[in-house]
Parts: structure tokens; C-alpha cells; sequence
């Protein structure tokens, strides 16, 4: 491979990379917002396709940023599907005797 090569590549691989870290971003922030949201409601909300959109909340549930949440009915398509939400803070525990 030549520089210029390797340059492209690289460029194309942190292009897609921080692509890829907004799509989870803007998703984590609009399942928080919704409260629960499914693929197809989060693709025509964020304008993303859903198959992007079932990508990222793939790597939001492993990264824990969202969870599962109960099956219903989709308010895009109209079949009942998982939809997900966003993982709930725990508090930090306090010990009650120290």
C-alpha cells in the first residue's frame, strides 16, 4: 500500500468510527427523551435507516446504555415488537452505619 492509501484508509475508518459514536448518541439521547422507542420509530425520528439503527442499539445494549423493555406495538409498522429504553441510573449506595 502507498501513504496515500493508508491515509484514505485511516481517514475512512475514523469517518465511519465517529459516524457511527453520533448515531449511538443521538439514539441514547432520543430513547431517553421517548421513554421507549423501537427500530422503526427511532429511524423515522433520527432520519436513520433501520438498519444503522438496529446496529447501534445492538452496541447501546452491550455498552448498557439501553436495555430491553417490554413488547408492543409499534407506533410506525403496527407489529408488536421489543422495543428498548434507557438504562436507569442506579444511586450511588451510602453505607448506614460507618
Amino acid at each position: 500500500m502507498t501513504v496515500p492509501q493508508t491515509s484514505m484508509d485511516a481517514f475512512r475508518r475514523n469517518r465511519a468510527t465517529s459516524t457511527a459514536k453520533l448515531q449511538c448518541d443521538r439514539i441514547a439521547d432520543y430513547v431517553a427523551r421517548s421513554g421507549t422507542a423501537t427500530i422503526a420509530e427511532i429511524a423515522q425520528a433520527l432520519r436513520i435507516e433501520k438498519s444503522s439503527v438496529s446496529a447501534r442499539r445492538s452496541e447501546l445494549i452491550a455498552a448498557k446504555r439501553l436495555e430491553l423493555d417490554e413488547e408492543r406495538k409499534c407506533g410506525v409498522t403496527g407489529r408488536w415488537v421489543q422495543s428498548v429504553r434507557a438504562v436507569r441510573a442506579v444511586p450511588e449506595q451510602v453505607p448506614v452505619f460507618q
